[in-house]
């Protein structure tokens, strides 16, 4: 762990002068919801600043315009080509932000991670976690078990025919999927968790042990058949990682990254189990940070945040941004209802933009706070500090 964390520390140090030369992109495509054209301004490789682009537009979008200048200039090419722009997204490493780049973005994470206190009795956790209870019976109706492996020829098995096939059902592969050798590397400092039924492998994910900390690396899917996610193969992937964690001696279990959104499928089913979110320490992307301005919040940057959360850095913990859907009527219920369905626990403050009053009989949580979407409209992402 000594030398991921100094390899990290050099790819931090290094990445100033690697991309010193940022691509800058003027795109322009259909909105992802209602078709409409809109623009986005992007900033840095596309493996940075894919995800914004495959939420903010409906397809493939068009290059309007497209260089490449320096990082010290950057800033200032930003500034002449942010009033084109409905959104702008720059993905860059930290160092480079801290130092040409003006604050007042929006500054979001890449990849986020879910954890949970370990219990002593999961039956009981089970009990007071309805829906963590039915995963749980699923594993035991399907007669799910787990062997933990350390065997070198079985991690080119899970590389080609487990990780590889599943996430690429998840992700764009080219820009999500983790290279053998960084797998390798985790599969050597902890080992690998088949799910297995009859002897036959369904699933497998890495798991690693630090002292008191258990974390969980790349998961995947026999052949990437989603089949087996109804059949509780992922399932047990958690509930078998949860007690190897307690057997271990751990009080924590990390449970791998996830997209920076509430939104998001694979963080909204870890959210079943976890306890609180943290940054993804064990992932090269966490040098790297994306960066989001907008001139006008209402049109189309509120409607990408009403399909798109954002969860985002503030203070010394989380928020989350959302903006309530204008074709949804504003009731106490609605509004409940997506806050139940949303929520993630561990955020600092759940932001909720609302195209309308609060309704009367709507009792608002203490973490969340509910902001006219009207009074945001013509300011950018520096006006949410006044909602503390």
């Amino acid at each position: 762990m000594i030398l991921e964390t100094l390899l990290r520390w050099l790819i931090c140090m290094v990445q100033p002068f690697y991309g010193w030369r940022v691509p800058v992109a003027l795109l322009r495509g259909s909105a992802r919801g209602s078709g409409k054209q809109v623009t986005l301004l992007a900033a840095g490789s596309k493996r940075w600043t894919q995800f914004i682009k495959q939420h903010f537009f409906a397809g493939e979008p068009e290059v309007v315009r497209m260089v490449r200048v320096p990082v010290w200039s950057l800033q200032k090419r930003l500034n002449e080509w942010q009033s084109s722009a409905d959104l702008t997204v720059v993905g860059i490493d930290r160092v480079s932000a801290g130092l040409f780049l003006e604050r007042g973005c929006l500054r979001v994470p890449f990849w986020i991670t879910s954890w949970m206190q370990v219990p002593d009795d999961l039956k009981a956790f089970g009990r007071t976690h309805g829906h963590a209870a039915a995963d749980m019976q699923r594993v035991r109706n399907n007669d799910l078990e787990h062997r933990l492996s350390h065997a070198n020829e079985d991690l080119d098995e899970f590389y080609d025919r487990f990780y590889v096939p599943y996430i690429s059902h998840r992700h764009d592969v080219g820009e999500s999927l983790a290279s053998r050798w960084m797998i390798r590397f985790l599969f050597k400092h902890g080992g690998l968790m088949w799910v297995i039924r009859e002897d036959q492998r369904l699933a497998g994910g890495i798991t690693m042990v630090q002292g008191k900390k258990c974390s969980m690396g790349p998961i995947g899917l026999r052949d990437g058949r989603l089949d087996l996610l109804r059949q509780g193969a992922l399932a047990a992937i958690y509930v078998h990682s949860i007690q190897h964690a307690r057997q271990a001696g751990c009080t924590r279990l990390f449970m791998g990254g996830s997209r920076p959104s509430l939104h998001d499928g694979v963080l909204h089913y870890k959210s079943k189990w976890a306890g609180g979110l943290c940054a993804h320490g064990g992932h090269l992307s966490s040098n790297f940070v994306m960066l989001l301005r907008w001139n006008r919040l209402d049109g189309p940057v509120a409607e990408f945040l009403s399909h798109t959360s954002l969860i985002h850095h503030d203070h010394d913990g989380y928020s989350a941004l959302w903006v309530f859907p204008s074709d949804v009527p504003l009731t106490a219920d609605n509004l409940r209802k997506h806050h139940r369905d949303l929520n993630a626990a561990g955020l600092r403050r759940f932001r909720i933009l609302l195209p309308g009053d609060p309704p009367p009989d709507f009792e608002c949580p203490p973490e969340v706070r509910l902001i006219s979407l009207e009074s945001m409209a013509h300011g950018g992402p520096e006006m949410l500090q006044t909602f503390a």
